[in-house]
């Protein structure tokens, strides 16, 4: 007979497991009603940070996956949703890491710190590549 705690982590992992999917199905519903079409792939990440992370692939150039990125977190706040294209990518890297800010910023999602950070030293390194 198997440890009531090995029964209550089978039980949440399935229960997780389960919400994964729903969710999954949730977005992909999502998807087909701002594109008007099911997308090329829609796939399921587990993320030990974000914890599942939904990965949609369209058939679109840069600029209109990031808009419907940006609906989606709209529609899905907390629900981490990545959205990947495999069109030309027509935007500047200016243009994509603000789209990128305000889709996070529409999900809810904040930045998090992935190691230790020397912030004076970072902040030093980055002024000195700008002329004065």
């Amino acid at each position: 007979m198997a440890e009531p705690t090995s029964q209550v982590h089978a039980a949440v992992a399935t229960a997780l497991n389960a919400a994964a999917t729903l969710t999954a199905e949730i977005v992909l519903h999502a998807v087909r009603g701002l594109i008007g079409a099911t997308p090329r792939q829609v796939r399921v990440e587990k993320d030990p940070d974000w914890g599942p992370t939904y990965v949609i692939t369209l058939d679109a150039r840069a600029s209109e996956a990031l808009r419907i990125n940006l609906e989606l977190q709209k529609t899905l706040p907390g629900v981490p949703v990545v959205v990947e294209w495999t069109g030309p990518t027509d935007n500047s890297n200016d243009e994509l890491l603000e789209r990128l800010v305000e889709i996070a910023h529409a999900g809810g999602f904040k930045a998090r710190e992935t190691g230790d950070i020397d912030a004076v030293k970072e902040v030093s390194q980055q002024r000195d590549r700008w002329p004065t």
